[in-house]
């Protein structure tokens, strides 16, 4: 409850700061959009680009950033540049860097229609549509340090709590003869929960900002924490056999 406690703490933080940062951007999609030439784009984040937007960013000479979420068909990607960047690379979508070839598993399951990814045949065919374009202001360093410590206070969070007390709760709680089964069940099942995060967080946050995806985890870990204080009985000094029984009478 404790570690669960502190990671709901910081995940909310995290998402207040980026809340803050996030509300001062300003939607460019209809100009990038109008600048789309044969299904692709390249630009430079340069005074003269800045201008042509007409926001109002980056005219005071403060460093700006721009982000943009972009997609053929069922195929996304996301890209970000920033003003101060002393190479001022060109940003550049084209369905080459964006449109992921098959591979020969993707193509046997895909004959199945059991395949769940993109098929590329219709990323080939699709048109370039700016999902979302905004520009804005680079964060403060105080800003970035305060996002740091709440990610430390995150880690700690999780390694005083979950990220030890669940495989521990697991092995306790589940009856004797099936638990060798039941925790590689668990494990297969987180992992499989862990692959779901890791490649649903950088198309969420394109869309929707980070500040949106940290409040839905730390609403999840509110559940989370609901759980361990309500549901999840003490079992300090008492065996395994005297769990099970426990349960049993239940």
């Amino acid at each position: 409850m404790l570690g669960t406690a502190g990671i709901v703490t910081a995940l909310v933080a995290a998402g207040l700061l980026f809340r803050g940062a996030e509300a001062g951007q300003h939607d460019v999609r209809p100009a990038l959009q109008a600048r789309i030439q044969a299904d692709s784009l390249s630009l430079q984040l340069d005074a003269a680009t800045l201008q042509s937007f007409g926001v109002g960013v980056g005219t005071d000479g403060k460093p700006v950033q721009l982000t943009v979420a972009y997609s053929y068909g069922p195929f996304t990607n996301v890209q970000t540049r920033r003003s101060d960047d002393a190479a001022l690379p060109v940003l550049r979508m084209s369905r080459e860097d964006t449109v992921q070839p098959d591979s020969v598993i993707g193509v046997f399951f895909r004959k199945l229609h059991l395949n769940p990814f993109p098929d590329p045949a219709q990323g080939m065919t699709a048109a370039l549509h700016i999902e979302r374009a905004d520009v804005a202001d680079v964060p403060s360093t105080a800003h970035g340090w305060k996002v740091a410590l709440a990610m430390c206070l995150f880690v700690a969070g999780f390694a005083v709590g979950p990220g030890v007390c669940v495989w521990l709760a697991l092995s306790e709680l589940m009856p004797t003869r099936i638990r060798s089964n039941g925790m590689s069940i668990a494990l297969l099942i987180n992992q499989f929960v862990s692959t779901m995060i890791a490649a649903t967080f950088l198309p969420t946050v394109g869309q929707h900002g980070y500040a949106t995806m940290f409040f839905w985890w730390a609403g999840a870990t509110l559940l989370y924490f609901l759980a361990a204080a309500f549901l999840l009985p003490e079992t300090k000094g008492k065996t395994l056999e005297e769990i099970e029984a426990h349960f049993a009478r239940r």
